[in-house]
């Protein structure tokens, strides 16, 4: 009694330490834990809260320096574990929280409490032995509770998954007999249990033992989820090749849900693997009283009955597209029996009649579309367009749609038109004419939507994006700018009605970005609320062409929240994998374990975090103090990972595409983009692995400490100790390596317009002079890495020679010929962005540079105070200096006089500084009488001035620091 009291007057005294930490006023819980510290100074727990108001407030130091104590003294009482954990989860030491636990499990090994928290700790390392000791220790604590068990189970099933090898020799089996042991007993009790056993089965591949589980009285305890059982079993007899059962089964399910499409595929194709191979049935019922459907005869009547069996007012897709899939099925393997499932073309023409009305019509046909010849194709459509009722070919007299099911209905025959190749068959004044009546029919179709909310989308919005896409389609065939500036206006204008519009956005950014505007597209970004998993899966619209059109400080921003997503979901990750340990959701596990390993190697991740570091170096830097800061911070963080290893998360598909598939080869274009952007991804690393290693080289020349990290990770420093210089000559020789390699990279590669992935600035760094002014850079820091050991009066003009080949080769950094934003390209002024990339280039490289002459300068210095020393020391007359400091301070004044250049000509973009009014511009050519679009072209025209503007000043900001730099590097 005594001592539960002593535990209440410690709740009451630590009640308005956590109160003030809740509320965030850290300061004040800094003032009630030093108050309750003077009445009771042995109260651990309010040492550790006041620890972390201490981290909270920034004065890490002083908190760290308290925990440290605290750990020593291994504390076992439960308030204080708890608040360390705390402590240690915002500071991500999560080793610490393992220790921590580790030695208050050794005082009290039989406290549950500790040690269940202390399992969870070794879950968050991913530390799976350690998790099955530790699950042990609680088995053996509480046998009667079985999850402790499982909890070892599972800890031993995660072991095989992570080394493959030894799973199937050593750690499945143990799991399988560990499971077996308490089968036997009789003490399952819950259907995780089960469902961990069948697990572990089908790693193994023991499919028989599995369906004797599903089979048996175990099988029948899988109930909670819906149809658990029957597709478990499915998917076992799937692997035994039972395809009479697999086809029994989901013809129950279908009974029971006639409109699942996956289970009308698994149905049929359980159904073509008996065709295939001839099977005959022993009996004429299977499992359950169904009989297996192993001809085509029977699947045709069983369609047809689930057909003729729906209600006249509810007709469900499903059993419609099973018929139609069914006749693909046998057309595609030249059966004989084809004729009696149907036409293809009536089948087609009788389901658009049902359900032409719904938005999903377009999405069903096109997977049937390949059974039609070119003439059978024709007839369907004809047959859809009389149906309609809607001819566009009408001109003056174009009749509109009387309500939203007949404007569906046609609006899904255009896209069919357009899936059959017919809008690019067209000539330029019919796709013309159709696009202006699209808009046209646009525009009346809002009428259906007036009652809509902000949220929703509109009804007629597709027609918008038919005829934005037949507009793109005219500047493909023209190159006329025009037709590209049309677009936006269109779809700016679109935006305007139908706010929720993500497809709107998504081509709008993409439109922008081809033209070399970048400005507009982060509030289109945000707009689209692109937030958690999608940062990864479609990051690269926008992070492909922030820096490449000169957006440096947007590029900060928005892969820092990239970046910090995926650091996030590294520490949340753990937090799901403990819930699925907690509630026994032991199959989600191993998903959990691969989404984390997806999402670390993801190439939008290592893409971000290697760019944002790069920024750091390039930005943030004004001095070679600032660089060596900078570098010092990233050197912690550089632990890629190798290019080969990288995931490919991005969705390629979102963009709304009607092409056919003779122009839209979507595998192709992702296998290619993805090689080039891993090789893009490897050029920036060894870009980035090559600056750290100089500035460890400078600090290594000036004595001064070293990074903290290691620069040359990842590179073949065996013992991770690489000499600065030994990692540089090994970068540099590297990367022109790489760079011979991959001259493939050298031109621009050119996607689909719409659907098509992005291309990367590779061809810009590989084609310049970019590259082989790193080297040249190189030779200089190695050439004074060797002065430290000459004698400086030695050395002759003969071997001064690479502070010259830096300037000829920085000198081709200068954009020759900048005449602005416009050109005329066949009689016309164009908007042309290739000036704004190659200064972007240029910019960046000069940058780099800047850090190298830094580093050179770290070098020289110590020799200069030494060659100072020496002469005052001397009684004689002073020998003349050494040429290398004057070559090298000619050097510097060169690199200033290019910078100069260069902020010359990223003045010379700036439409204010060149006079010149783009929003008074007309380059979209649309009539006057439009007064709509007109007002949004003007609206246009003034956002491309913006983020024009903009790109020029954050280039000539950046290129103003690097003046500042320069001139702090003359010795």
């Amino acid at each position: 009694m005594a001592s539960r009291s002593h535990v209440d007057v410690n709740e009451r005294r630590l009640r308005p330490i956590y109160d003030c930490l809740d509320n965030g006023n850290n300061k004040k819980a800094i003032q009630e834990a030093d108050k309750v510290l003077k009445k009771q100074k042995d109260l651990t727990c309010a040492k550790v809260l006041k620890a972390l108001a201490l981290l909270r407030m920034g004065r890490v130091s002083e908190g760290s320096s308290m925990l440290t104590a605290i750990h020593a003294s291994e504390p076992t009482d439960e308030q204080t574990l708890s608040a360390m954990a705390i402590c240690y989860k915002e500071t991500q030491q999560y080793p610490l929280i393992a220790s921590l636990y580790e030695a208050a499990a050794r005082h009290q090994p039989a406290n549950e409490d500790i040690l269940s928290c202390l399992f969870m700790a070794h879950v968050r390392l991913g530390n799976y032995q350690q998790q099955q000791r530790t699950a042990m220790m609680l088995h053996k604590l509480r046998p009667a509770k079985n999850p402790y068990y499982f909890w070892a189970v599972m800890s031993i099933v995660m072991q095989a998954h992570k080394d493959r090898a030894l799973g199937l020799s050593m750690y499945l089996p143990l799991a399988e007999k560990m499971t077996q042991k308490y089968i036997k007993e009789e003490k399952i009790e819950a259907e995780a249990e089960i469902l961990l056993y069948l697990i572990i089965l089908e790693l193994e591949e023991k499919w028989e033992e599995a369906l004797a589980v599903l089979e048996g009285p175990m099988g029948g305890q899988l109930g909670n989820e819906l149809n658990l059982r029957e597709t478990r079993l499915a998917a076992v007899c799937t692997k035994l090749l039972k395809w009479d059962t697999v086809n029994s089964i989901y013809k129950q399910l279908l009974d029971v849900t006639p409109d699942d499409w996956h289970f009308w595929l698994k149905y049929l194709d359980a159904g073509f693997e008996m065709v295939d191979s001839g099977f005959e049935p022993d009996q004429d019922t299977s499992e359950g009283g169904q009989r297996a459907d192993h001809t085509v005869d029977l699947m045709r009547e069983f369609v047809e009955g689930k057909i003729a069996g729906m209600e006249p007012a509810v007709l469900l897709r499903g059993p419609f597209l099973a018929q139609l899939q069914l006749l693909k099925l046998v057309t595609s393997r030249n059966l004989d029996v084809a004729p009696s499932v149907g036409s293809a073309l009536q089948l087609l023409k009788e389901y658009f009649d049902k359900f032409g009305h719904k938005f999903c019509c377009f999405g069903d046909m096109t997977l049937f579309l390949d059974l039609l010849n070119s003439s059978e194709t024709d007839e369907l459509l004809s047959h859809i367009q009389g149906s309609v009722g809607l001819d566009e070919s009408e001109g003056e007299d174009l009749l509109f749609a009387k309500d939203i099911s007949q404007m569906t209905r046609h609006m899904v025959s255009v896209q069919l038109s357009r899936r059959a190749g017919k809008h690019h068959l067209m000539s330029s004044e019919a796709r013309l004419a159709l696009s202006q009546q699209l808009q046209l029919r646009y525009r009346q179709g809002l009428s259906f939507g007036r009652e809509l909310l902000q949220t929703d989308l509109q009804y007629s919005d597709n027609y918008l994006l038919m005829a934005v896409h037949l507009l793109l389609d005219e500047w493909s065939l023209t190159g006329d700018d025009v037709y590209v500036w049309r677009a936006v206006v269109h779809l700016e204008l679109g935006i305007r009605e139908s706010p929720a519009n993500f497809q709107f956005k998504l081509l709008l950014i993409r439109l922008y970005c081809i033209k070399g505007v970048f400005g507009p597209c982060p509030a289109l970004y945000d707009a689209m609320e692109m937030k958690h998993i999608i940062n990864d899966t479609m990051g690269y619209i926008v992070s492909n062409h922030v820096v490449r059109l000169g957006h440096m400080m947007e590029a900060g921003t928005m892969y820092s929240t990239m970046v910090r997503f995926f650091l996030v979901n590294q520490k949340e990750a753990s937090e799901h994998l403990m819930s699925s340990y907690k509630f026994g959701s032991f199959g989600r596990i191993q998903e959990f374990v691969e989404f984390q390993d997806r999402l670390d190697r993801s190439l939008q991740f290592q893409s971000a975090h290697t760019e944002k570091m790069l920024l750091d170096l390039m930005l943030q830097t004004d001095c070679h103090e600032a660089v060596e800061a900078a570098a010092d911070c990233i050197a912690t963080q550089t632990k890629h990972i190798q290019c080969d290893e990288v995931v490919d998360n991005r969705d390629l598909a979102i963009a709304l595409c009607w092409d056919p598939p003779s122009r839209l080869k979507p595998e192709q274009y992702r296998e290619d983009s993805l090689a080039e952007e891993k090789c893009w991804l490897q050029l920036r690393q060894l870009e980035l692995q090559l600056l750290l290693s100089a500035v460890a080289a400078g600090l290594e020349m000036s004595g001064a400490a070293g990074l903290n990290g290691n620069s040359s990770e990842g590179h073949g420093g065996g013992d991770g100790k690489e000499a600065p210089l030994d990692a540089l000559n090994a970068r540099v020789k590297e990367l022109l390596d790489f760079a011979a390699k991959s001259q493939d990279f050298a031109e621009p590669r050119q996607y689909h317009v719409v659907q098509g992935p992005h291309r990367t600035r590779i061809a810009n760094i590989l084609t310049g002079p970019h590259l082989e002014l790193l080297a040249a850079l190189r030779d200089c820091v190695v050439y004074i890495h060797d002065l430290h050991q000459k004698d400086l009066e030695s050395v002759g003009d003969k071997q001064e020679t690479c502070w010259k080949a830096v300037t000829e080769t920085a000198r081709k950094l200068v954009v020759r010929n900048v005449d602005g934003l416009f050109k005329d390209m066949q009689g016309k002024r164009q908007l042309d962005s290739t000036a704004l990339e190659l200064l972007v280039a240029s910019v960046e490289s000069i940058s780099y540079v800047t850090v190298m002459a830094g580093v050179c300068c770290r070098g020289l210095k110590p020799l200069k105070l030494a060659w100072n020393k020496k002469t005052k020391k001397g009684k004689g007359p002073s020998p003349p200096q050494p040429s290398t400091f004057e070559n090298f301070n000619n050097m510097v004044a060169e690199l200033s006089s290019i910078t100069k250049e260069l902020h010359q000509a990223a003045s010379g973009l700036d439409p204010v500084f060149s006079s010149l009014d783009i929003a008074s511009l007309r380059l979209a050519d649309i009539p006057e009488q439009q007064a709509l679009e007109c007002e949004a072209e003007r609206l246009v025209w003034s956002k491309v001035e913006r983020s024009v503007q903009q790109s020029s000043r954050e280039m000539c900001e950046v290129l103003h620091h690097k003046q500042f730099y320069l001139n702090t590097l003359m010795l």
